[in-house]
């Protein structure tokens, strides 16, 4: 139903193409802001939007009611304009198209580079009204319209020059490196064509004065026209308009001119072009060295998927993070890793269960309970909020986790994000189809399972451009993989210690997903003191297991009290790893308690490790990885010192007797040092000078890894506390 015919209109049209001329596909539609608008004479609710698609020639024509139309409410509203494409960066803009504009051409409203900002067209005074002809021999002269002047369509060529300097220092020089070059082919083009577009109208007006006037109005009509377009186009349908007038080698001549400036301009940038980018996903693969991503943002120092957990990531110099993501009951995207709630939060049952709002504002993080009571619980945060965050900034790897959050994603990027395929690695498992992904650009990173045959990887090869495995695969097939991927890169996750690191390196791995990024890219101790009274998991610290509470490393409530609980657990303290000794070596010092004494078995034991080369998992009484040392307190006082090696599962102990020292009293702290020094070790309990093995001369292992022990211990009530730990040179 059109609209009646007392209300004003105001009719868009435009034309659309690629660079070689072949028309575009896409969209315009037309929203009123706000919503709703009453015609109330005419009985008439105006609402939603209009939308008309580009035809086949790239041709589209809308019509719509006028903005300042009579009787309406609310009175001079606007229009919200969204031009979309499905290859090509869209728009969005607000617009007035009041009456006296009748007809509008869309690309004379567009704004030409990609800032804010309202975009009002603003209809300029009419013309003087020419004089009448003088009759001539074969009839009266009618009267002649209004003129344009040569200098309007010599202001309209400046325009479009000055405004495609403008959009191209504008939208492609994000990291600068296409200014010069642009520059100087845009200046060129500007002065040739302008020289040329002017000769060319006065040749045309002096070669055809018996109609000068319709020529000129011809040629303005045309300069107008063309200004109005993108910028490329509008410099070189002026050039077009006035040049065809006049001669076709002036027209070739102008063309050619300026299709060299578009193309060094467009040549230069286009691998570059990202609004506010500063890393691309084949920028940061072009750079050297093994490359870090944070695995869950930096799930084991920071609530995993949460705003936090990225931020920490991002501001310590890490290029790269993964977010999964779910979706809702109301299609909102969240960072999620589990298709529940029940792990990461508070709340259970299914995400795509909840709306929108009750996530928003009732479901928080649970990651007090795996990375310290000193964390301030955190909210779930949605997809959009990290995309409008930081993509274009660091590298994004984005992957949905279930089924139903496959199309949500895909249709986000597509619509809102555009240039996301210049910056986000769509990250799926190898048993999920990649298709739409590599049609649209993206980069990929497909993850195999350790069971996965060559036959299952041959099937995704031709779709997969980095490809993924585990920690916990076998180290002869990842070099399968990585000898078999050929020139395509190899990532491995999930990595959270610097041994895993070295071994993966030694494989081909080139990529971490970390859940430690900072850590694991690190070489270097932290600190040397502990601060186990904030209540908050360290970087650097590493369990027996990631991501599983009962092997994460406990707070007391009071006291700066820490504790394992589990049997026989133990907890790396990479922070303060390596240690840097001095020149007489080092001395590790540390507040030691049992809470409740095991008087069934006196002989169980806690107390630590060290002196490893690396920082792989110790446990006692097991054939362990590496060698090194390890120092118990028995529930019954006796103070020993052992090496361990990775022969044999029993420890071999250092000096000839055990160091008895008194009972250890439940609650009572007792403090134990160890120096380590170029060829000595001895350990002490302080409180007594007989409470020392005396130095022991062993020189075996001087690594500078070391951590906290549960030793013998199974039944936890019993475990270990430690606190104050200092870390000094000898």
């Amino acid at each position: 139903m059109a609209l009646p015919d007392d209300l004003p209109t105001v009719t868009l049209t435009g034309t659309y193409t690629h660079p070689d001329g072949s028309p575009m596909k896409g969209s315009v539609s037309v929203t009123p802001t706000p919503g709703k608008v009453v015609a109330a004479d005419s009985g008439l609710t105006i609402q939603g939007r209009a939308k008309q698609k580009i035809d086949g020639n790239g041709h589209v024509t809308l019509t719509v009611l006028a903005t300042d139309a009579p009787g309406i409410n609310p009175e001079n509203f606007t229009y919200e304009v969204k031009i979309a494409f499905p290859d090509a960066t869209g728009d969005e803009f607000t617009i007035e198209l009041p009456a006296d504009a009748p007809n509008v051409q869309l690309p004379a409203i567009t704004p030409a580079s990609p800032s804010d900002g309202d975009y009002v067209v603003i209809t300029g005074p009419r013309g003087l009204q020419g004089e009448r002809g003088l009759k001539g021999d074969k009839g009266d002269k009618g009267d002649q319209g209004d003129a344009g002047s040569n200098a309007d369509a010599e202001q309209y060529t400046d325009d479009a020059l000055a405004a495609e300097i403008t959009r191209a220092n504008a939208a492609y020089d994000p990291v600068g490196s296409a200014t010069a070059a642009r520059t100087a082919a845009i200046n060129t083009a500007a002065s040739d064509a302008t020289t040329k577009a002017n000769n060319a109208q006065a040749a045309a007006i002096s070669a055809a004065a018996a109609d000068a006037t319709a020529k000129a109005n011809a040629a303005q009509s045309a300069a107008i026209a063309a200004a109005a377009t993108d910028a490329t186009s509008k410099a070189a349908g002026a050039q077009s308009a006035a040049i065809s007038a006049a001669s076709s080698d002036a027209a070739t001549k102008a063309g050619n001119a300026q299709a060299a400036a578009v193309s060094a301009a467009a040549g230069s940038a286009a691998a570059l072009y990202l609004p506010k980018a500063l890393l691309t996903v084949d920028a940061f693969m072009a750079q050297s060295g093994t490359k870090v991503f944070g695995h869950r943002g930096a799930g084991m120092v920071a609530p995993e998927h949460t705003e936090a957990a990225y931020d920490y990531a991002i501001s310590h110099g890490i290029q790269a993070v993964e977010l999964s993501v779910n979706v809702d009951s109301e299609g909102q995207l969240w960072c999620l890793h589990d298709l529940t709630l029940d792990r990461t939060t508070y709340n259970t049952g299914a995400l795509n269960t909840y709306p929108s709002t009750g996530v928003a504002q009732r479901v928080l993080t649970n990651g007090r309970v795996m990375l310290g009571q000193g964390w301030t619980d955190q909210p779930m945060v949605p997809l959009r909020r990290m995309l409008d965050k930081y993509l274009g900034k660091v590298v994004l790897f984005v992957e949905p986790k279930g089924n139903d959050a496959v199309v949500p994603l895909q249709n986000l990027l597509a619509t809102s994000y555009p240039h996301a395929n210049q910056s986000v690695i769509w990250k799926a498992h190898v048993g999920t189809s990649f298709v739409w992904p590599k049609n649209n650009g993206f980069r990929t990173w497909c993850y195999v399972d350790d069971g996965s045959s060559n036959a299952v990887l041959d099937g995704k090869d031709s779709l997969v451009d980095y490809w993924g495995v585990s920690t916990s695969m076998s180290s002869t097939r990842r070099k399968e993989i990585v000898q078999r991927s050929g020139s395509k890169p190899v990532f491995s996750w999930p990595v959270y210690r610097r041994s895993q690191r070295a071994a993966l390196e030694a494989d081909g791995v080139v990529g971490l997903m970390s859940s430690d990024p900072v850590y694991v890219r690190g070489t270097t101790a932290q600190a040397t003191s502990s601060r186990w009274d904030q209540q908050v998991k360290e970087s650097g610290g590493t369990p027996q297991t990631d991501y599983n509470t009962d092997a994460a490393l406990k707070f007391s409530e009071t006291g700066g009290w820490v504790s394992v609980n589990r049997a026989r657990g133990t907890y790396g303290l990479g922070r303060y790893c390596p240690i840097v000794p001095g020149a007489g070596g080092y001395r590790i010092q540390i507040e030691m308690k049992y809470d409740q004494i095991n008087t069934g078995d006196l002989n169980v034991h806690g107390g630590l490790y060290f002196g490893k080369a690396s920082d792989d998992p110790y446990e006692f009484n097991t054939i362990n990885p590496s060698n090194g040392y390890h120092l118990i307190l028995r529930h019954n006082g006796v103070l020993r010192l052992y090496r361990h090696v990775t022969t044999q599962t029993g420890g071999i102990q250092l000096g000839a007797t055990d160091v008895g020292t008194d009972s250890p009293v439940a609650g009572q702290s007792m403090t134990i040092q160890v120096d380590v020094t170029p060829t000595t070790i001895e350990a002490r309990r302080l409180g007594n000078a007989a409470w020392t093995t005396g130095p022991i001369a062993d020189a075996s292992y001087r690594g500078g890894y070391f951590g906290l022990s549960n030793g013998s211990i199974t039944d936890t009530a019993s475990r270990p506390f430690w606190r104050n730990l200092i870390i000094t040179q000898l």
